[in-house]
């Protein structure tokens, strides 16, 4: 049985040597400059077969509620892609994966925020929309991560230093 990365890794090289694109993993090309959409839709079709055929690695969660269930499948299938496309880095020229917006997602696993965030779509009062966003604002910054950004000083202009702590 496969692990998904490996089938994966495989249905893409196979799917681009089919059409006579000869890929290296780890080299100079991204694979996203040389997969295109029909690439894609051969690959998911490989992959969904894999996992209906019990010879990909799926938890016994996904498998009740993915095999079988085309859609469901698909979606699953096209999100793996989409993952190992963006993240696997021999396919990004051995680059390691950073999200395009960072923190974008703060607090999607906060009880608090979920809960206030369904409070402010509810709410049609302005007054208490406010309120209620300055509450999630504050909880957010309360949860936020220590921004690991460093600045090398000597590289700013003299009279932007004084702004770095």
């Amino acid at each position: 049985m496969k692990s998904q990365r490996e089938a994966t890794v495989n249905a893409i090289i196979s799917v681009l040597e089919e059409r006579g694109e000869i890929y290296e993993l780890g080299g100079n090309v991204n694979v996203s400059d040389v997969l295109n959409a029909e690439d894609k839709k051969k690959v998911q079709t490989i992959l969904s077969a894999g996992f209906n055929k019990g010879e990909i690695q799926m938890s016994a969660d996904a498998q009740t509620k993915y095999v079988g269930n085309t859609s469901e499948m698909n979606k699953y299938v096209s999100g793996l892609i989409n993952n190992w496309v963006r993240k696997f880095p021999d396919f990004n020229n051995g680059s390691k994966y950073e999200a395009k917006n960072p923190g974008s997602r703060a607090g999607t696993g906060d009880e608090q925020v979920k809960e206030m965030r369904k409070l402010l779509k509810a709410t049609t009062d302005t007054t208490s929309k406010t309120l209620i966003q300055d509450a999630i604002d504050s909880r957010l910054a309360e949860i936020k991560p220590e921004s690991k950004v460093t600045i090398n000083v000597d590289a700013l202009p003299d009279f932007l230093r004084h702004l770095v702590k």
